[in-house]
């Protein structure tokens, strides 16, 4: 007979078993012949007699159920339109390759240091929550050109990256401003400019490519993707 684990207690050893056609046997752990210990939801095999349940076998655990349910889950979704129109995303080369590379740049380019002030050390612009939200654009937008996604996506997606990049250096400079109104960053720094480094120029590079990409540079669509 097949049933479901309905109650276990770890305490007293004993639990509940429930069949298909709602009748409940009980049982103690010496009727468990399976490893582990019995969990509520468990599918099991048993012998029942008197109502009570024995040589009790598992069939599928709870972990195998769920797990079960969630691939069903993604099997579904991926068959459905929207998740045929994102696979189509991996499935078909690359469509932007100057988009894709830009993106990458600017992505990479985040963890670079841009600004280094006396006495406080070096700033990056991925510190911070602007600078983690622009890394998680960055890469979905790399797919987008990767995959050749709809121009409209990818350029509302690509202008709210290059916004956010925008406004984290007006903040920088901003704050640099203050320091040197302060005189907090040494008397050998003639001006602003003297605080970037090497990161800052390399960013902004990409950052101008990744703009002609995604707004002046002809691009492949993909028909099958988002």
């Amino acid at each position: 007979m097949e049933g479901t684990v309905l109650h276990y207690d770890d305490t007293t050893k004993t639990g509940i078993i429930k069949n298909d056609s709602g009748d409940r046997y009980d049982f103690g752990s010496a009727d468990w012949k399976s490893g582990g210990n019995p969990r509520i939801g468990d599918k099991v095999d048993f012998v029942a007699s008197d109502k009570v349940a024995s040589d009790i076998f598992i069939i599928k655990s709870t972990v195998q159920l769920n797990m079960g349910n969630v691939t069903d889950k993604l099997a579904g979704f991926q068959s459905s339109d929207v998740g045929q129109k994102i696979s189509a995303l991996f499935t078909h080369g690359v469509h932007n390759k100057l988009g894709f590379f830009a993106s990458l740049a600017v992505l990479i380019s985040l963890f670079f240091s841009v600004v280094e002030v006396p006495l406080y050390g070096s700033v990056s612009l991925i510190a911070g929550a602007t600078g983690k939200l622009t890394f998680l654009l960055l890469i979905v937008l790399a797919i987008l050109f990767y995959g050749g996604a709809t121009k409209l996506y990818t350029r509302v997606l690509a202008g709210v990256a290059l916004t956010l990049l925008f406004l984290q250096y007006y903040n920088m400079v901003s704050d640099l401003m203050e320091l040197f109104r302060y005189g907090r960053v040494g008397r050998n720094t003639p001006n602003i400019f003297a605080l970037f480094q090497f990161g800052a120029l390399i960013n902004i590079i990409a950052s101008v490519v990744l703009f002609v990409a995604a707004f002046f540079r002809p691009y492949r669509n993909n028909e099958h993707s988002l």
